[in-house]
């Protein structure tokens, strides 16, 4: 049993190889080995296994750790097939599979009454993803007349008359927020602390980014249904905000990691709300991994909460905007040298403009601590620093994204750019929402002294107490449908 995480890494690390010198994609049996489904492959089976073995230490004696290990391989392999589909029936069975198995391993320590109120949400919100993802394949077969994601992109790619494609879209948008702990169905994420700790580096790193992979599968419709665009944007926003709120206030560093996964989701869906799909694969892999690594090595990290020192606001944010107008430039360039068009597309603007606010963060992050090694430098040597630190980002950055889009071309093929109103609403409103967040935080060491924000604290701590809200649904309907003896849950 152990041999097959391993094996898996293995395969997919010969997939991976073959598409970069140029290998043609190739189906068998409803799965499709192409250069999108590889990358994510590679991701899953990596996780998986470094997650299996850890588990296999970390419930050393436990009476229940071969029937957890079992789970686990059929949660991942169940996965792995979700990411390799492409015929929507076994996407669905993946999809469906997945979740069970994840709810068995949130469900281990079935005696603690603290794991069951977020495992009955979870599966109560799967339910409802399912019955979304049900209804489009149903529609899609209706309509196009094939279940076949290879034949449905070619249909995809010619006018579409009539309600339905919007319809469609739609019900795969709503599966996917649900998926991937979206606003309002997140809640059950940031409460599942009381599963194994591999549980939870699995469902962080792996299985919440489902989502977001089958969103970029349907890339081909969503990109032409504006409302989902629209839609993905939206939630993703809000999610965002929420999980960003929640985090800068958590004291439990296992806790911050979760909200932190919540408001990375939420830009994972802001990015495919933006057309930008290279940009979510990178974000997926890249998250991924880093998510593992953090649950993993959980017990030896610090504890969370916010860590930059008090500074006058009007002073930091004079630093970030500093930032942001040194990082614009470098980004212009690195765009030119990369043939990268933003001012052509509105999502590719928004994205731009949301590094580069991110780097005018950086900016007061690197000034005001006293942690760095750099602390010590004068203060032109910094800022040098700082610049050089731009233009890397920013060619870096560029490069990568130009990358993936052009390694993913073949798959995602020539996806049409979003235009209109409705487009560039799209676009800027999540630069408007992350641009509030980073007053807000600015003005958060201050803000926690007063009254108003002491209070805020303790709700945002409680995630803004959205999840006992869930709870009391959750409950009723648990209580009169399912009842109390069962489900195990």
């Amino acid at each position: 049993m152990s041999v097959f995480p391993l094996g898996l890494v293995g395969l997919s690390v010969v997939f991976v190889a073959s598409s970069m010198a140029g290998g043609s994609s190739w189906s068998f049996l409803g799965l499709t080995i192409d250069r999108l489904s590889v990358v994510f492959l590679f991701l899953g089976s990596t996780v998986g296994a470094v997650v299996f073995r850890f588990s296999r230490v970390y419930l050393e004696g436990d009476p229940g750790r071969s029937r957890f290990l079992r789970w686990l391989l059929v949660t991942v392999s169940a996965a792995c097939v979700m990411m390799l589909s492409t015929h929507l029936v076994l996407l669905f069975v993946g999809w469906l599979v997945t979740s069970v198995g994840l709810h068995q391993l949130l469900t281990f320590y079935g005696d603690r009454n603290e794991s069951k109120a977020p495992a009955r949400k979870k599966f109560l919100i799967s339910r409802l993803g399912d019955l979304f993802l049900g209804s489009a394949i149903v529609l899609i077969g209706l309509t196009w007349s094939t279940l076949d994601l290879n034949e449905l992109r070619s249909r995809w790619a010619e006018p579409m008359v009539g309600p339905w494609p919007t319809v469609i879209g739609l019900l795969i948008v709503v599966a996917a927020l649900t998926k991937s702990a979206q606003f309002p169905f997140h809640s059950w994420l940031p409460e599942t602390m009381e599963s194994p700790t591999p549980v939870s580096a699995l469902m962080h790193a792996g299985i919440i980014n489902a989502g977001g992979v089958v969103l970029i599968r349907f890339a081909p419709l969503i990109s032409r249904v504006p409302e989902s665009l629209f839609l993905l944007s939206l939630v993703g926003s809000v999610t965002m905000a929420v999980g960003l709120l929640a985090m800068w206030s958590q004291v439990s560093v296992k806790r911050a990691l979760a909200w932190s996964t919540v408001a990375q989701m939420g830009f994972m869906m802001v990015q495919c709300g933006l057309a930008v799909y290279p940009a979510a694969v990178l974000h997926i892999v890249g998250h991924g991994f880093y998510k593992a690594w953090g649950f993993l090595r959980s017990s030896e990290l610090p504890r969370g909460g916010m860590i930059w020192p008090a500074f006058p606001i009007g002073n930091r944010l004079a630093t970030i905007a500093a930032g942001v107008v040194v990082a614009i430039p470098a980004l212009v360039a690195a765009s030119w040298v990369f043939g990268v068009s933003p001012l052509e597309s509105s999502g590719e603007a928004a994205l731009g403009t949301i590094l580069a606010l991110s780097m005018g963060v950086v900016w007061s992050i690197v000034l005001e601590s006293s942690d760095l090694a750099i602390h010590s430098a004068s203060r032109p040597t910094r800022l040098a620093l700082l610049v050089f630190l731009d233009l890397v980002t920013a060619f870096c950055g560029m490069a990568l994204y130009r990358g993936a889009g052009l390694f993913l071309a073949p798959v995602l093929g020539d996806l049409p750019i979003p235009t209109g109103p409705t487009a560039w609403a799209t676009a800027w409103l999540p630069v408007l929402v992350l641009t509030v967040l980073i007053v807000v935080r600015a003005g958060l060491p201050g803000l926690v002294g007063t009254r108003r924000g002491r209070s805020w604290f303790v709700q945002a701590q409680h995630g803004f107490y959205l999840g006992a809200v869930a709870d009391r649904i959750v409950g009723l309907i648990w209580t009169r449908w399912i009842g109390e003896g069962r489900g195990h849950a």
